[in-house]
């Protein structure tokens, strides 16, 4: 009676699991209620003639069975109804499964293959009424997949249907190459026996069984991982791709470089359209928009705050947030700011990037370019991924506000030096300030009426009022914050407008500045201002090393060394400045710690505390230009220091590009 109501039941039931996704537009076209109810009085009609002749004849001994029925002309007519409705209803699945996505998409397909093959296994019980002989052997299974397609409905998160397919495969194949030559030996036996159960029949299954699961255990490995290559080509090297980029986050450095490919690979990988990155900001202390992919500028604009419910369910659940999975969930507060949260985002999953209980940074994801579901292979790789993320953000943030704070030690320190050369930009800025005062003066009196004063004497004025604005244009290129530059420049003009600024105060101590430029010297590729910086505090230095009379020297040459700037043995030519005292000298155990940041032998001079930062920031600077400094010194008779900068960095260049490529 029961089997009667089978086909409406089983479409009534698929009706209303598809009318479950409301984002479907098959949703909107599902208004079979004349179907429905057709179905059920249909199946009323044949319940109520299931015990007459017009549905069942009298039968008999058939096979292996005692009885077994005759159709009647009605149970062709029910057979009929069951098949179309079964068709009809997987129909429905299969165009469900095409349109819809996700979690819900993977639940109809766990359906679509339950029931697929329950009915085409229940099938095998019809062969019998119409006296074909295939026993129903299979009616068994019937039950088995019906608890998984229940299974399937309950479950919120469910494997990906690729999963199944791949362990079914794997068993399927370590069974095949164990089974059936045990099959070949137990039919052996059976001959040798003659159909006797005995102990040694009994003893030879048991042996057999044994040597099935250790054969079928050694082949398991080796069966899953070439199903996975054959079978599943594209997420075997899906998996392969997002684990081997989980390995190269830690490699980069810049924090904007690691966003960005973070969120192409995800694009390349998953064929996603929309994908977004969220980090903490410490002093607003809210999750604010770093990267994105195919949002639009408000959304850009979207924060989250460090107590809103999204993040709190990362830090309970130490999990990723699946939009469908918390929809399904009941309805609370909490839900409701996650669900809305992560469709303002358009994310279908965030990911956390949690290291420990600090949530770093959120990714969002949306719809995978074959819009199947986040299968729990895929959540844990994204969890793992997250962490090692986190990690690597953290690494990046931190390189980030070493540079930050490098740049702010080298503006403290070019402030001090301008202080410095305080008195000797007076006396530069005085000198011509003299021949001004004087023309301003006699210029009622003598212009117009003198005409050699006329002709000369106010041009010769502009001409100084020009060198004190070049002068000061000089300190505020010096002083003012920016990225380094290279630009080809001549060197001996660098040297000389830098000595400019100390010779004064160098005169005041009885100190005389040698220059010795080399003539046809070659230009260099150099940032200005940092190489000022780096001569005014070699000169500094060296006016502190000399006691009253003396003398500092300042050359330029070209010269050779055997290292190349990328570290390779060969000579290579350098532009050498070097800059000699005949100070107090340095001894040898200080020569080795003068360049650490923070060391200082100025701790007793009374003009010019040190800070121990000048050659630390000097040798930095140096090294940015691919160059390299040296110090030759003797107690009591002075110190050299050589800046050798190289003239040729086509080679550094060649390596830095095809490190960027």
């Amino acid at each position: 009676m029961g089997a009667m109501f089978v086909p409406a039941f089983f479409t009534h039931f698929v009706i209303s699991l598809l009318r479950q996704d409301t984002n479907s537009p098959l949703n909107l076209r599902l208004n079979n209620k004349p179907l429905l109810i057709g179905n059920y009085l249909i199946s009323v009609f044949f319940a109520a003639t299931a015990y007459t002749q017009l549905f069942a004849k009298e039968g008999g001994p058939y096979m292996s069975f005692n009885y077994w029925l005759l159709p009647g002309p009605f149970f062709h007519m029910q057979l009929i109804h069951f098949g179309l409705n079964v068709i009809y209803s997987e129909y429905l699945m299969l165009r469900s499964i095409r349109e819809s996505y996700g979690i819900f998409r993977n639940q109809i397909l766990y359906v679509f293959i339950g029931t697929v093959i329950t009915f085409s296994t229940g099938m095998t019980n019809y062969f019998y009424w119409y006296r074909i002989p295939i026993p129903p052997i299979l009616t068994i299974l019937v039950s088995g997949y019906t608890v998984l397609v229940t299974y399937s409905i309950i479950r919120f998160r469910l494997m990906g249907i690729n999963i199944v397919f791949k362990k079914g495969a794997v068993y399927a194949i370590g069974l095949l190459f164990t089974l059936i030559p045990s099959y070949g030996i137990l039919l052996w036996t059976q001959n040798i026996f003659f159909k006797t159960i005995n102990i040694s029949y009994s003893i030879i299954m048991f042996c057999l069984l044994i040597l099935t699961a250790i054969a079928f255990y050694k082949v398991r490995i080796r069966a899953e991982i070439a199903v996975e290559r054959v079978l599943f080509r594209n997420k075997y090297d899906y998996y392969k791709l997002l684990t081997n980029f989980s390995k190269e986050l830690v490699a980069v450095l810049t924090l904007d470089d690691l966003l960005n490919k973070i969120i192409n690979t995800f694009i390349e990988i998953l064929k996603i359209n929309k994908a977004s990155i969220l980090l903490f900001d410490e002093e607003k202390k809210v999750y604010a928009m770093k990267a994105s992919y195919g949002l639009d500028e408000e959304k850009n604009k979207i924060k989250i705050k460090q107590e809103d419910s999204l993040i709190s369910y990362f830090i309970t659940k130490e999990d990723v947030a699946i939009r469908e999975e918390i929809e399904r969930y009941p309805s609370t507060q909490q839900t409701q700011e996650i669900t809305k949260m992560l469709k303002e985002m358009e994310s279908e999953i965030a990911i956390p990037f949690m290291e420990g209980n600090k949530i770093v940074g959120v990714c969002n994801l949306g719809t995978k370019g074959d819009r199947s579901m986040y299968s729990n292979e895929d959540i844990e790789l994204f969890l793992s991924l997250g962490r090692q993320a986190a990690i690597a953000i953290q690494n990046a943030q931190l390189v980030e506000k070493i540079k930050e704070s490098k740049h702010i030690i080298r503006r403290m320190e070019r402030l001090k030096t301008i202080g410095d050369m305080a008195a000797g930009m007076a006396h530069e800025i005085r000198n011509p300030l003299v021949p001004i005062k004087t023309c301003l003066e006699l210029l009622p009196d003598r212009y117009g009426k003198d005409k050699e004063f006329t002709e000369k004497i106010p041009p010769a004025a502009l001409q100084e009022v020009e060198r004190i604005e070049a002068l000061l244009k000089e300190i505020m290129d010096y002083s003012r914050p920016r990225a380094s530059v290279l630009k080809v420049e001549d060197i001996n003009d660098i040297v000389e407008k830098t000595i400019i600024f100390v010779e004064y105060e160098a005169k005041k101590k009885g100190i005389k500045i040698e220059r010795k430029y080399e003539n046809q010297l070659p230009m260099a590729k150099v940032d200005s201002e940092q190489m000022k910086q780096v001569i005014l505090n070699l000169i500094f230095n060296a006016i502190d090393a000399v006691n009253g009379d003396g003398k500092i020297e300042i050359t330029t040459r070209k010269t050779k060394h055997i290292l190349s700037p990328t570290g390779r043995i060969g000579e290579k030519e350098y532009i050498q400045i070097a800059i000699s005292d005949n100070g107090v000298g340095i001894s040898e155990e200080n020569i080795e710690r003068i360049f650490n940041p923070f060391y200082t032998t100025k701790h007793e001079s009374k003009e010019r505390e040190g800070t121990g930062l000048g050659l630390s920031i000097v040798q930095e600077i140096i090294t940015e230009h691919y160059g390299f400094i040296q110090v030759k010194s003797e107690l009591g008779k002075g110190t050299t220091f050589f800046v050798n900068l190289p003239i040729d960095l086509s080679e550094f260049e060649q390596r830095e590009d095809r490190r960027r490529s």
